[in-house]
């Protein structure tokens, strides 16, 4: 596995989706075959060496909890045969374009496949964004791995996976979903209906949360999560909808006064992917170790992640941040918000379904998988039929 890490830069350098500040990348003196050279130097037994990307930031949790572990097991296994040149942080493919690279050719191995940045392409996988009451990331990526491998059908006669890789000429593996989405603000306390106005701006990042900002009656701004601190320092944003292990990366924790927790607000999913042709060329060993790999790492990465919030929490309060849990809210406050939930994935379905998109088989489906899985929902969601 090729990489070579390079100094920490600014905040507000890095290309527009980054989830990490540090950037990484590596040059290898060998050269990289095409998609269309594998099979011929698989059965010449020449070395492969497969490109790579991940827009998120070398240290951020998809690469240290899943990515570096998952390229290391496959290259022990291929005995030097096959070998990953990786870079991140956007470094060679701009994060929320790694679909156009894999079909371009310019990347092999696309690390940082994100659904919800690309929802006209991979409409379903937002789905996992949905807001919720109780799961963690263990829970979502237990979730996730399982709707993958699912055979049930969603629409046209095909499953979520076929749907959303297979037509697109993919192989796709699940990275370890994120910690809940929660909201946090800089100055304004939620305690009472009141608080929530349209002059109260949250950063969004995706088009759940749009639903979810309008139904909650705040206004939802789209914008980079590298452009997030300073906005919040300007006062341009009062707040954000984010994952608590990710605040230290872009220094939210020293922004962030207050937040409400034990409202799950959503699952950020990504996925490693390549075409279904460079997985083709993979020996077959190969082949079943990369997907045995994925299905065990994940959880290394989803730990991670859990770990991530506890020493999120922990600094934040410790720079004046405090947390106040869902069920310690004022009854019209927890109602309110609990409503909004529940409004959010009724309104997430509509819109699939105007679109003449499967959005109920997709939701229910989601809803199983995270029952199944141990999460709890509101009780309208899991009477729905």
């Amino acid at each position: 596995m090729k990489k070579m890490l390079k100094p920490i830069v600014s905040t507000m350098f890095l290309m527009t989706m980054g989830a990490s500040l540090i950037a990484c990348g590596g040059q290898d003196t060998s050269t990289t075959p095409s998609n269309n050279d594998n099979s011929e130097n698989t059965q010449t037994g020449e070395s492969i060496t497969l490109r790579a990307s991940s827009g998120v930031g070398a240290e951020h949790t998809w690469n240290t909890g899943f990515t570096y572990s998952l390229m290391e097991r496959v290259e022990s296994q291929s005995a030097g045969d096959l070998s990953f040149e990786i870079f991140t942080s956007g470094e060679l493919v701009p994060l929320g374009t790694e679909y156009d690279a894999l079909r371009q050719g310019t990347i092999d191995v696309a690390l940082s496949l994100m659904g919800p940045y690309d929802p006209q392409r991979f409409p379903y996988s937002e789905v996992a964004m949905l807001p919720l009451l109780e799961s963690d990331a263990k829970i979502a990526s237990t979730a996730m791995q399982n709707m993958m491998k699912s055979d049930r059908v969603i629409a046209d006669g095909k499953t979520y996976y076929e749907l959303e890789f297979t037509d697109k000429g993919l192989v796709a593996f699940a990275n370890p979903l994120t910690e809940p989405y929660v909201i946090s603000t800089t100055r304004q306390k939620l305690e009472s209906i009141s608080d929530f106005t349209e002059s109260l701006r949250m950063r969004s990042p995706s088009r759940v949360h749009e639903i979810l900002a309008t139904n909650l009656g705040v206004t939802a701004i789209s914008m980079p999560v590298t452009d997030s601190y300073d906005a919040l320092s300007r006062n341009a944003l009062d707040g954000m909808f984010h994952s608590i292990p990710d605040w230290a990366n872009f220094g939210l924790d020293e922004l962030f006064r207050h937040t409400i927790e034990g409202a799950n607000l959503g699952h950020f999913i990504g996925h490693t992917a390549m075409t279904q042709e460079t997985w083709d060329s993979l020996p077959a060993d190969v082949q079943e170790e990369f997907e045995a790999a994925a299905d065990e790492i994940i959880f290394d990465g989803s730990d991670q992640w859990i770990d991530g919030t506890v020493r999120g929490k922990e600094a934040n309060i410790e720079k004046g941040g405090e947390f106040t849990h869902l069920d310690d809210l004022n009854p019209e406050v927890r109602d309110h918000i609990n409503n909004a939930i529940v409004e959010t994935w009724f309104e997430w379905i509509d819109n699939l379904e105007s679109q003449q998109l499967a959005g109920k088989e997709m939701a229910l489906l989601w809803r199983d998988m995270l029952v199944e899985a141990g999460a709890v929902l509101p009780d309208e969601i899991v009477e729905l039929q």
